[in-house]
């Protein structure tokens, strides 16, 4: 082999001896370290738990918003619900602290409500984690507490039990929290998943009402709308604009059946029918609504 030939092979094979040496540089120490799920080696009642809670509903359940792994520091990462999307407690820039549910029947207690009650029905749209907590707060400038039950942010949802108030009645407490998860889902949706809702009653959203409207008995329920408000206080009514009749109809899907809605408002046809336009886009959108049932 010439002198030449020998040089030319020693250039070809450099580039390769340096991507090895680079890909064996960059691969992480700890990639397999998931910082929401418990220790492989932990084996304590928390850890059955939270491992149960995580097959039965593919989101992974915290009692601590410490988790496994490691930030970039050498410091633990921490659950931060930097964004809260929906529902209570939006403001971003609060400092959310927790009191955390340390007993591991109390956690197991919890974990069955949130289950039963809330993951079931959200269905698809059940979020990546849960962080399960006693009380939720934060100090407002009069250096008193504000208590929240819960936070739906980007990462996951943080619920309180209000210190144990939500197992006085667990349907309704989660109800709340699922109306504004469903309108948030809802208000996300293109145009053409929504405006077959809208087209009912696109034509009187906002109206007011003349007198002769005013005559008709139910006059809003007519128009499919829940109720018309007196918004000045004198006499003078309109009808909803569109994100009160969201929020109303959503509120009738989560909180009754078609039967017990069908016995209150089937009187009125184009209601029963915005309702099951409603339900027919809610279950669409992956929530499972008879779950809870």
């Amino acid at each position: 082999m010439s002198i030449y030939k020998y040089i030319i092979l020693v250039f070809i094979a450099l580039p390769l001896l340096g991507s090895c040496s680079k890909e064996d540089d960059l691969t992480p120490s700890n990639a397999d370290i998931n910082g929401f799920a418990p220790e492989p080696t932990d084996n304590s009642l928390t850890a059955q738990i939270r491992n149960n809670f995580y097959k039965a509903t593919g989101a992974y359940l915290l009692f601590n918003d410490t988790l496994v792994s490691k930030s970039t520091n050498g410091q633990p990462e921490l659950f931060d619900i930097t964004y809260a999307m929906v529902g209570s407690g939006s403001v971003s820039s609060h400092n959310y602290q927790y009191t955390y549910i340390t007993d591991a029947a109390e956690q197991q207690q919890a974990a069955n409500a949130l289950q039963k009650y809330l993951t079931r029905r959200l269905g698809k749209q059940v979020p990546f984690s849960f962080l399960l907590v006693d009380d939720i707060y934060y100090i407002k400038s009069n250096r008193k507490k504000k208590h929240l039950d819960y936070l739906l942010g980007t990462r996951g949802y943080v619920i309180s039990t209000r210190n144990g108030e939500m197992y006085d009645d667990p349907q309704n407490y989660f109800n709340d929290m699922l109306l504004n998860i469903v309108i948030d889902r809802f208000n996300r949706q293109s145009s053409k998943v929504t405006d077959p809702f809208y087209a009912y009653s696109k034509d009187h959203y906002g109206e007011y009402l003349t007198d002769d409207e005013m005559a008709i008995e139910n006059v809003e329920h007519t128009y499919g709308f829940m109720e018309k408000f007196d918004t000045w206080g004198d006499g003078s009514y309109s009808l909803p604009y569109e994100v009160r009749d969201v929020k109303d109809y959503i509120s009738a899907v989560v909180t009754m059946t078609r039967d017990e809605f069908e016995a209150k408002y089937g009187d009125y046809s184009v209601m029963v029918e915005k309702y099951d336009m409603m339900r027919s886009i809610i279950t669409n959108m992956g929530f499972n609504l008879n779950a809870g049932d």
